[in-house]
């Protein structure tokens, strides 16, 4: 005999004890389906931050190393919260006057010292303000090389008559595939044909308490 059963979930920003039936399909399956577009329930509970940096520094033109255009600190204690990454982002303030392609790159560092503050403003989602521990500085320099990747699609530039201000930029959905544990760092630089092309770099990330394994 086939057992018949209900299955009630407590409905969230509702009354205390307010449930909802959880339905299934014809077949047996459970309909799940998301009632607002991604990221919108940590964008509320206040969990999404993100900085850029504000003075542009030249590309490299080899593999990053030991320095950092940008470098974005967790400054939470060991066994706080951790920084998802959600996005990278780099803008090319001036480009050369020849035809090149670049990369983004990025790196999360072993635990380490902290950076010494830019100044640097995080700034939320939804407009709120940032009480974190979070430091950013530019042009850093981490001391041990981490593990650089490329992280960006390829950006190519056309021949163009003269120097150029501002030009292009990239934005990469990491979507949690770089997480920068408590104290660790974010490093941001780029890679590119001429060092006479400069460029900011930030990212957005997510803070939450994880268990790093």
């Amino acid at each position: 005999m086939s057992n018949i059963f209900s299955l009630l979930a407590d409905l969230a920003g509702g009354k205390s004890g307010e449930q909802v039936k959880v339905k299934g399909d014809r077949t047996g399956s459970l309909l799940v389906s998301g009632g607002l577009p991604p990221y919108t329930e940590a964008v509320r509970r206040g969990k999404s931050w993100a900085t850029m940096s504000t003075a542009a520094v030249a590309a490299l033109v080899v593999r990053p190393d030991t320095t950092a255009a940008f470098e974005i600190f967790n400054g939470y204690p060991s066994g706080g919260k951790s920084l998802i990454i959600d996005r990278l982002f780099w803008f090319n303030l001036v480009s050369a006057s020849v035809a090149q392609a670049w990369l983004g790159w990025a790196a999360v560092t072993a635990p380490k010292a902290a950076v010494t503050s830019g100044s640097f403003v995080v700034r939320g989602a939804s407009g709120q303000s940032y009480g974190g521990p979070v430091i950013a500085a530019a042009s850093t320099t981490i001391v041990t090389a981490s593990g650089w990747f490329p992280w960006s699609g390829a950006s190519t530039e056309k021949v163009i008559e003269a120097t150029v201000t501002p030009h292009g930029g990239i934005v990469t959905e990491v979507a949690g595939r770089l997480i920068v544990p408590p104290q660790c760092s974010l490093c941001l630089h780029v890679v590119a044909q001429t060092t006479a092309s400069t460029f900011t770099q930030g990212a957005s990330w997510f803070e939450e308490q994880l268990d790093i394994e």
